[in-house]
């Protein structure tokens, strides 16, 4: 047997016995726990261990990777039978890997959910929990609990990707199979690559679910499946335009909006105990209250304010929707000690640029000195302050007029409106060189 055929055995082994494993969850534990449910539905008993739901989180997405997996093995199995250097096994994987990418995702990016519903029935259920130990003990599962043969399908695409490597090895480039596998290969990687921003983009969306049962009067649009969560930052804002001067509130960044919000001093962030959904307790005070959703669409330009003896963690945002014919300047002040806030604003214009489809974010991004903004510091108690933070009261940051777009000196008044005026052309001009050159008049008010 040659070292090639040889790796193929062990993939050809490694497959049947990963095969098993699913028909027994599927046999030993699915099917006979449906026929539970299914007794009760047309005899009204109260036989079943799980309920439709419950069943649907552990073993909903199970079946299609079975079923690949069946068809898989049954090619292999006639490659064993017809074995010659020359049979094809990358061509055979590379069939599967559209199924794979149609299967994998669902069952890999909500395994978490699968485990912790497991765990849930198991602690809670006495019956359920004696099925499975009763289960456990018999031949088919080798003595492995439901929770421990469930993540073998989690493990089995970068084993195959293993063995696909090793054969390679021992394929030499003239056998036609090499350029297959190398095409087998990078398919599996293809997988793989997309079951992880599958899985990336799914945590997002499930942080998006979380935030919108936190946020009071929050908008049932904010969920939505195209869009996911990207970074939270606390301020303090400095404008009076959407809450208030020296509110303390959160913004919640997405991919294509931004949800500001307002902390309350005293709020209750308990989780029903039943569910474990995240939902809140009826009659639970929530933690946040809404303020305004804002589509990134409508943020024409993020300014950095750098850093001063007497400015810190400052920045502002020039808005203006479709709807409206003058911008609004919003200014904030970062309080939230873990957050580098050129950090933040490149996320920010980053995903401003993705909303409009242009590839520089940076163009989004203006970066002034506070002396070029006119900031008054005289007219903001320190007291207003010192309650955001330590690092506010230390430095005794002072924020007077703090970029209300009303207080605006007129130089700069005058530049934020040339930014966006729908009168002259800035296509070939960076935020910053605008701010720096266009002088337009004062619109009248």
């Amino acid at each position: 047997m040659s070292p090639r055929q040889q790796v193929f055995m062990e993939l050809l082994q490694t497959e049947s016995n990963y095969v098993g494993i699913l028909h027994t969850i599927v046999n030993m534990f699915k099917q006979p726990l449906e026929e539970m449910a299914e007794d009760d539905t047309s005899n009204g008993k109260t036989q079943a261990l799980l309920n439709n739901t419950e069943l649907k989180i552990i073993f909903g997405n199970l079946p299609p990777i079975y079923e690949l997996h069946q068809r898989m093995l049954e090619e292999l199995h006639y490659a064993q039978a017809h074995w010659s250097e020359e049979v094809s096994i990358g061509r055979l994987v590379l069939h599967y890997t559209p199924d794979m990418v149609k299967a994998y995702p669902p069952f890999v990016n909500f395994f978490e959910n699968t485990k912790e519903m497991l765990q849930q029935c198991d602690r809670e259920n006495p019956r359920f929990h004696a099925f499975l130990k009763i289960c456990q003990t018999k031949p088919e599962c080798g003595r492995q609990s439901l929770q421990e043969l469930l993540i073998r399908p989690v493990q089995r695409l970068p084993s195959i990707s293993l063995l696909l490597d090793d054969i390679l090895k021992h394929t030499h480039k003239s056998n036609p199979d090499h350029a297959a596998l190398v095409s087998a290969l990078a398919g599996l990687r293809e997988v793989m690559s997309h079951i992880n921003e599958d899985k990336r983009k799914t945590e997002g969306q499930l942080q998006m679910f979380d935030i919108y049962n936190d946020i009071d009067q929050c908008p049932a649009h904010l969920v939505s499946s195209h869009r996911s969560f990207v970074a939270r930052c606390e301020v303090v804002e400095l404008s009076k335009e959407l809450s208030g001067r020296g509110d303390h509130l959160v913004l919640f960044l997405f991919t294509d909006t931004m949800e500001v919000c307002k902390k309350r001093s005293k709020a209750f962030n308990s989780k029903s105990p039943t569910n474990g959904t995240g939902t809140m307790r009826i009659g639970s005070s929530k933690p946040y209250r809404h303020i305004s959703l804002m589509p990134l669409s409508t943020v024409k330009c993020v300014v950095d304010i750098r850093e001063a003896e007497d400015c810190h963690n400052v920045f502002a945002l020039m808005c203006r929707s479709n709807q409206e014919l003058k911008e609004k300047l919003y200014s904030f002040m970062i309080t939230d000690e873990t957050v580098d806030k050129s950090h933040f604003l490149r996320q920010l214009c980053r995903q401003m640029a993705n909303t409009v489809c242009k590839p520089d974010a940076d163009k989004f991004l203006a970066c002034l000195d506070s002396h070029q903004l006119d900031i008054d510091t005289s007219d903001l108690a320190l007291s207003t302050l010192s309650k955001v933070s330590k690092f506010a009261a230390r430095t005794r940051i002072k924020v007077g007029r703090a970029l209300s777009f009303n207080k605006t000196p007129s130089k700069l008044k005058r530049a934020m409106s040339s930014m966006i005026s729908p009168f002259g052309s800035t296509s070939n001009l960076t935020p910053a060189s605008q701010l720096a050159q266009m002088r337009l008049a004062d619109r009248k008010s």
